[in-house]
């Protein structure tokens, strides 16, 4: 397990990387040439959301193992694993353990996508900021 919880840790660096520097050069973008950002945001807006739309059904699917795991949660009490430890029920502890990472790859999936969604929300954040400000611009002219 501590191989998947290393492996999650690096997907989750990786991913933080991948934003930090797409916001980064976005930024320098903006600062250096405020002519081409808002297409700039646009471009990246759209490669956003074909990369989000690409991964809905993955999503959809790590929702539905994150709440199947809750339901078999539920049912496994701790009496029930105790019960399972002390009989050597080797074979339910290791479908358990199974569905407990199978859990945790979900959740990586979703906390992935959920990371997706708030770039995006920053992204329209600022355009919808840029819409507002270009119409307080015209007004006052």
């Amino acid at each position: 397990m501590g191989q998947r919880i290393d492996q999650f840790c690096e997907n989750l660096r990786i991913k933080l990387t991948n934003i930090d520097d797409n916001m980064v050069a976005l930024k320098a973008n903006i600062d250096s040439n405020a002519r081409n950002a808002e297409q700039d945001v646009r471009n990246r807006l759209i490669e956003l959301n074909r990369h989000i739309d690409e991964n809905r059904a993955k999503v959809a699917g790590a929702q539905a193992e994150i709440k199947k795991w809750a339901e078999e949660r539920k049912a496994a009490t701790s009496e029930k694993i105790a019960h399972w430890k002390a009989k050597l029920e080797v074979a339910r502890l290791q479908t358990r353990a199974e569905a407990a990472e199978a859990y945790a790859n979900a959740a990586t999936i979703v906390a992935m996508a959920a990371i997706d969604s708030a770039e995006q929300a920053s992204l329209e954040a600022w355009m919808a900021r840029k819409d507002a400000e270009s119409a307080q611009g015209e007004r006052a002219a």
